[in-house]
């Protein structure tokens, strides 16, 4: 089997993250060219590439480890969305004429707003509409959203309907913010990976985030 891995991850710089990550090496520093360290982290469940679930926004919801690992597996589009401004809907019309999202897949919004990360236009974006993201989320029931933006939610209200949309019970769609990377990828559909840490309580991980391609998909 030949494939071709494509990184689609942000290479986390401590001190330099907005949402902070600092890292300490514990005990003496190593003084010699071999040896052991460790290193204490810090660091927020948002920094980097990361992907979020339903405890992020609801008391009771699922954590990174309530998911199986293959939530975050699987066939996935691409749909091209640079074209739109900052603060700009993407419409259920928009999204059907972008691409064809099957049942299941993942489903990744390319906005271009990846040289914006670690910037102070970092939250600069356009957003997923109210029609668009019910029929995402409830008609092609997708496994996973990502975008290359730091967020998804509809731009001026403080209700979040998409929010409530993707993470309600039954529903329980994790979200992927703050890719890069996606103009690498030759094809519309590819295989996407992105895994989280699975740990109880955590609302968001940090992941490292692979485009696959060359595979046969479903």
């Amino acid at each position: 089997m030949t494939y071709t891995i494509i990184d689609l991850t942000h290479t986390l710089l401590p001190g330099q993250e907005q949402y902070s990550v600092d890292i300490k090496q514990r005990g003496a520093l190593r003084t010699t060219p071999t040896g052991d360290i460790m290193h204490d982290v810090n660091m927020w469940s948002h920094s980097g590439t990361h992907v979020e679930v339903s405890s992020h926004f609801y008391a009771g919801g699922k954590d990174t480890s309530d998911f199986a690992p293959d939530q975050f597996v699987g066939a996935a589009i691409r749909l091209d969305f640079r074209h739109k401004a900052v603060n700009e809907a993407i419409t259920l019309a928009d999204v059907r004429a972008a691409g064809e999202v099957r049942p299941g897949d993942i489903v990744i919004l390319w906005e271009g707003c990846e040289d914006k990360y670690r910037t102070s236009a970092s939250h600069q974006r356009p957003y997923l509409a109210e029609d668009a993201a019910t029929w995402l989320a409830l008609e092609m029931k997708i496994k996973l959203l990502g975008t290359d933006s730091s967020g998804f939610e509809v731009r001026g209200r403080n209700d979040h309907p998409n929010h409530h949309l993707f993470f309600r019970a039954g529903v329980d769609i994790p979200v992927v913010e703050c890719l890069r990377n996606l103009g690498a990828i030759s094809t519309q559909r590819f295989m996407f990976i992105g895994l989280p840490i699975p740990v109880r309580g955590l609302d968001a991980s940090p992941i490292r985030a692979i485009a696959l391609e060359g595979l046969a998909l479903p």
